[in-house]
């Protein structure tokens, strides 16, 4: 049996793996959710101090008191965060979850298109501070969640998030996510608005060999299909 680290993406909490941990609980998995400093229920707030290599930090010590073997799985935000996890703690694999799958020295903004990263730019200058990014239904439209009880879902757990850990650059000296067992999950849907900004991602996965499996769905896959992404995390579930 594994153990699943499952580390959250921005403007998201832990709560948004409720529908996905019982299932690979009842699998006989263990599963840790790390809090992620400032967001959700962590107990210190969402200041501009908080960063990247904070979120690393936090991941890398729920990692230590993990029993192995170890998945981590990041989804979309989140894949900076394992990436950079994994140059600094042993884990036995990687899933990226329609995730970021950075290089080292590059933050999430270069990333995305140029557009993308001045709209965020543009949002914190003007309702944040210079750095706050409120957490608002413009992002369950951009990830693709039609109205019904996944985007209800999605909705009731959305915190806001920090400007400042989409520009920090993720370190990567040893970039050991291409020397580990690791997988993509990519999301397809149709009607998914943000579907280009990751479809490169599992572009790349291919080209390093990974396998890369994809969910007819929006960008919250772990909500709009757990049963699959619990599939596919145990092994179940054919690739593409």
């Amino acid at each position: 049996m594994s153990t699943f680290v499952l580390v959250h993406g921005a403007w998201q909490t832990a709560a948004t793996w409720d529908l996905l941990a019982p299932m690979l609980r009842d699998r006989g998995h263990g599963v840790i959710t790390p809090l992620l400093t400032g967001l959700g229920t962590h107990p210190e707030p969402l200041t501009p101090e908080v960063s990247l290599s904070r979120h690393i930090a936090d991941v890398v010590l729920a990692v230590k008191s993990a029993a192995p073997p170890v998945m981590l799985v990041g989804h979309s935000y989140a894949g900076m965060i394992i990436s950079g996890v994994a140059d600094q703690v042993e884990v036995d694999s990687l899933a990226y979850l329609d995730a970021f799958v950075p290089a080292d020295g590059r933050c999430a903004l270069d990333l995305l298109p140029a557009s993308v990263g001045n709209h965020f730019r543009q949002l914190a200058a003007q309702v944040g501070d210079g750095w706050r990014l409120p957490g608002s239904e413009a992002q369950l439209d951009l990830w693709g969640l039609p109205t019904g009880p996944a985007r209800n879902f999605v909705q009731a757990r959305l915190c806001d998030f920090t400007l400042r850990c989409f520009e920090e650059p993720v370190s990567l000296s040893q970039d050991r996510k291409l020397q580990l067992p690791s997988r993509y999950i990519s999301c397809v849907g149709s009607h998914y608005p943000a579907k280009p900004f990751f479809l490169p991602f599992a572009e790349e996965a291919r080209a390093n060999s990974w396998p890369v499996f994809e969910i007819d769905c929006g960008h919250v896959c772990h909500v709009e299909n757990p049963a699959a992404v619990a599939e596919i995390l145990v092994g179940n579930y054919p690739c593409r």
